[in-house]
């Protein structure tokens, strides 16, 4: 089902669209938690280790999943708020013939350069053979993971979030399934093909009910199936999150760089300890950013409709619905971290240092979740309203912050300062975000004055 997202209470209709969006989130990260929850609980600490060791490189081929996710559904729901049906179902095939073409350079580059880059990543020797095998059945599944996520930024365009999240609830449970079986004969191995399974199964699904979708939008005229102006387009707005998310995940694996090397010294319980607590980080910090996605689509469409008082009112009820929600997995996250990270550990190892390290890290971070949580949402109302530059420099002074910091303080904090380094970089890029939220056009008043609330403009005097 398609939505106007133009129209109705904005908190109630963004309530509405988010829920859904968050429930997939949810279940989407359950399904990576139980990858590395199974894989520690029965493959032991070296498993966990080398996990944690590709998830630096997982996390860049996701940002480019992501941005053609968000690309793709700014873009068609520029042109859904808008009504032209016909660019809509244009945008739609040209996104999939190139990500399609995408995916398959990716899958070619990441299986020739997978060890070397594992090794130039200084992972742990004793995990290194398990890291390659891991991260090279992973990238088999990459085209899955890119075009689920394209079939899913276009549902959201149309304003349906339920039926991606229907999709995602099928393949999460068969992942946790799967994991729960393949890993005990197979190790890691399993845990990487029982992924591939399930991001199969949610991409092919996915598809066909895009194609159909796209094939009831009513339109006149035939549309485009590549369109190159609109491939340029799409790119534009893609690269943007792609960068953001990419640059983020490179700076994490410059992390994982020094983390490594503290493990080296320290024991493999600090690599297995931070793979554990930045998986509970990712976790609620997705559950953010997934109230901001509902809000940019949101943001994307009125902007399209001029509807500019709209998408202010959108900001409020988008930023009290996700702080509501920080709050909560605040208070999880700090009270419970060490009873959290323990699900990561084996029963029959000595895991009195992973424990300590990720119990530490997420008891550091977690107090910022507030803090965030306003960022993320600033930066989803400005890319909403066409201002990607803003979004991209909030972002990168945030993580070259956080980077840099994680160089400057581990030397006299040991591995709290990782923990620091997080929390300096997000206070930082949230004064930098708020920033180019106040500067959005649009939402000026004598620009707002322009239109009224239906979005039409308003003769001049």
């Amino acid at each position: 089902m398609n939505n106007d997202l133009t129209v109705g209470s904005p908190w109630k209709v963004l309530l509405k669209y988010i829920l859904p969006l968050l429930g997939s989130a949810v279940f989407q990260q359950l399904y990576t938690l139980a990858d590395t929850v199974i894989a520690g609980k029965f493959a032991g600490q070296t498993a966990l280790t080398a996990i944690g060791a590709s998830n630096a490189i997982v996390n860049i081929l996701m940002a480019l999943a992501l941005g053609a996710n968000a690309g793709c559904a700014v873009l068609a729901a520029r042109y859904f708020g808008a009504k032209d049906n016909l660019k809509v179902k244009s945008v739609i095939f040209t996104a999939l013939i190139a990500f399609t073409a995408l995916s398959a350079l990716l899958l070619g580059v990441g299986v020739a350069t997978c060890r070397p880059l594992l090794a130039a990543l200084k992972t742990p020797p004793g995990a290194l053979e398990e890291s390659v095998v891991y991260l090279n059945i992973y990238y088999f599944g990459v085209p899955f993971l890119i075009l689920y996520n394209l079939g899913t930024g276009i549902f959201s365009a149309l304003g349906d979030s339920r039926t991606p999240f229907i999709f995602l609830v099928i393949s999460s449970v068969s992942n946790i399934v799967l994991d729960y079986f393949m890993v005990q004969p197979w190790g890691v191995a399993g845990v990487a093909w029982a992924t591939f399974i399930a991001q199969g199964v949610s991409c092919v699904l996915t598809l066909i009910f895009v194609l159909k979708r796209a094939a009831g939008l009513a339109a006149e005229g035939k549309p485009s199936v590549f369109s190159p102006a609109l491939l340029k387009t799409l790119v534009l707005l893609a690269i943007p999150v792609a960068l953001q998310n990419s640059f983020v995940s490179v700076g994490n694996l410059i992390i994982q760089i020094r983390i490594n090397e503290i493990a080296n010294v320290q024991g493999e319980g600090i690599t297995s300890g931070f793979t554990a607590g930045f998986k509970l980080l990712v976790f609620c910090t997705t559950c953010f950013n997934t109230c901001a996605s509902g809000l940019t689509n949101f943001v994307s469409q009125n902007y399209g409709a001029h509807r500019f008082k709209r998408i202010k009112r959108g900001f409020l009820a988008a930023l009290v619905i996700s702080t509501t929600l920080t709050l909560v997995l605040f208070i999880l996250s700090f009270t419970l971290a060490g009873q959290l990270i323990v699900l990561f550990m084996p029963e029959n190892e000595d895991v009195a240092l992973a424990l300590a390290t990720g119990t530490r890290y997420i008891r550091l971070v977690s107090p910022f979740y507030v803090v965030v949580n306003v960022k993320i949402i600033a930066d989803a109302t400005v890319r909403g309203c066409n201002g990607n530059v803003g979004f991209m420099v909030s972002t990168f002074s945030d993580l070259i912050l956080r980077v840099a910091f994680v160089f400057i303080l581990t030397p006299f904090l040991g591995f709290a300062g990782v923990g620091w380094a997080w929390d300096v970089g997000w206070v930082l890029g949230t004064a930098v975000a708020l920033g180019f939220y106040f500067a959005i056009p649009c939402l000026r008043k004598k620009n707002m004055a322009k239109y009224d609330d239906e979005g039409r403009l308003i003769p001049a005097a």
